[in-house]
């Protein structure tokens, strides 16, 4: 009947383990589906990608999670599409991935720069950001800008952190300064304070970064939706926008790694609230709009 020998292969697979629904084209029911989703729905999934360029998986969990719309991402990636905006991803080659159990179990903690803050008349500041996550539920320990790199700085900002919300077992860093020296048997500053409160230090690989994950995966979120978008002409201006940020972070944006979830649903155990556009910086601002149109669909 003129198809490949492949093609029947694939179409008796997939007739053996679904029967004939499994042999019903996605794209007719990517159709169908379109079909159903009210035209407001479009115009609000145009406006998130517009103002944050989420992908489909995110726009669709947050419509969801915030009671906007239930609208899966297959739609999304279609309506996309057929509009002519869709993106091209590469996938990253992710490395062995591992998870603690309990919250405090294990903590990663980096820091990173220097990066500089343009000062009006008086040249530039150089600063390194220091940051601090939870491997079980993502949450942000700590972030903070500080003016040099040096030992004293991350060893206060750690005993906050430890007064807030207590001593992890686990204390995880790469190899650079100030959390190890390339001397056999000495201990930095960093180290000794964690022996002395025995918390066990672990050390990331060379050359695997992967290791330290966790905060290496904020540090791309804070760079993509913060450090990227805006221009800092003071320190406080810098530490007050980080500070919105990690509210931001922990409460109020969805996880895709959780499920969908907030770090702080994991880590604390608090109920996600937000309906609408509520805390999203990028969006607040469409809220009054977003109501509107949601009141004239119903």
């Amino acid at each position: 009947m003129g198809f490949s020998r492949r093609s029947v292969f694939r179409w008796s697979a997939l007739y053996k383990a679904g029967g004939i629904q499994a042999l019903i084209p996605k794209s007719r029911a990517r159709c169908g589906a379109q079909a159903a989703v009210p035209e407001w729905v479009n115009r609000v999934i145009v406006a998130v990608r517009l103002a944050t360029y989420w992908n489909s998986k995110r726009i669709a969990a947050e419509l969801e999670r915030r009671q906007v719309y239930k609208v899966g991402h297959p739609y999304i990636d279609e309506f996309f599409k057929q509009h002519g905006c869709s993106r091209g991803s590469v996938a990253p080659i992710p490395g062995p991935r591992y998870e603690r159990s309990q919250p405090n179990e294990l903590w990663h903690i980096d820091i990173k720069g220097p990066f500089f803050i343009q000062l009006a008349g008086r040249g530039y500041l150089k600063t390194w950001l220091f940051g601090l996550v939870d491997d079980h539920s993502r949450f942000l320990i700590g972030l903070q800008i500080n003016t040099d790199s040096q030992a004293a700085p991350v060893l206060g900002r750690l005993e906050e952190c430890f007064e807030l919300c207590g001593k992890p077992l686990q204390l995880m860093s790469d190899n650079g300064n100030p959390f190890v020296v390339w001397m056999p048997g000495v201990l930095t500053r960093f180290g000794k304070r964690l022996r002395d409160l025995n918390i066990r230090h672990l050390r990331t690989q060379i050359s695997t970064p992967w290791t330290n994950g966790k905060i290496e995966a904020f540090w791309e979120v804070l760079q993509s939706e913060v450090l990227d978008r805006h221009w800092f002409t003071s320190l406080a201006e810098a530490e007050s926008a980080l500070g919105r940020f990690a509210d931001y972070y922990n409460f109020h944006r969805l996880s895709g790694t959780l499920g969908w979830r907030t770090p702080a649903e994991r880590y604390l155990g608090v109920p996600f609230a937000d309906r609408g556009f509520q805390h999203i910086p990028a969006l607040e601002h469409l809220q009054p709009w977003l109501e509107a149109l949601m009141t004239t669909a119903a």
